[in-house]
């Protein structure tokens, strides 16, 4: 598999607080800039620092930082754009406006599994990087489409519908 479009969103948990990016995360961004792809990268702590951080280590420009109400890193100083009013307006945004993603998940956190799930059934190539804190260790691959990353998709989903469905009896 490899990343389709122009646009490559960079996202992930922000209880990753390791130094570095993943060596095989790093490639994939090399992979990215060398393809001269439009970057949106997110601003809180955790990944997406490191994601920036790494950007501007490369000295690569065709980044834009998506936020929700405000800023609060934009480590290369590049052009921002307000995705939504809350985390999860922006983050969905931020999905539905890229063509592929690299995306750091901790622990199986539960926000970055409801975004795995709609990448995967949006059919956006994403390469996923799996850390656990308890062992310290990680595994990179492709987003696997039989997988179900988060186990209450199906229940949020149904009540999505039951919401939906009260609204319109109003």
């Amino acid at each position: 598999m490899k990343f389709a479009g122009r646009k490559l969103l960079l996202m992930g948990s922000k209880a990753f607080r390791q130094k570095r990016l993943p060596v095989m995360v790093a490639r994939k961004v090399d992979e990215a800039i060398s393809r001269q792809m439009k970057i949106i990268v997110g601003e809180v702590p955790g990944s997406c620092r490191l994601f920036q951080d790494y950007l501007v280590s490369k000295q690569y420009t065709n980044v834009l930082v998506g936020h929700a109400k405000s800023i609060r890193y934009n480590a290369g100083e590049w052009k921002t754009k307000q995705y939504g009013g809350t985390v999860s307006e922006r983050e969905h945004n931020m999905i539905r406006e890229c063509d592929s993603a690299i995306i750091i998940w901790q622990d199986s956190s539960g926000v970055i599994a409801e975004n795995l799930e709609i990448l995967k059934r949006a059919g956006k190539p994403t390469f996923l990087y799996e850390y656990d804190s308890t062992t310290g260790k990680g595994k990179a691959g492709w987003l696997d489409e039989k997988r179900l990353y988060d186990k209450y998709w199906y229940w949020k989903e149904k009540l999505k519908k039951r919401r939906e469905l009260t609204r319109k009896q109003r």
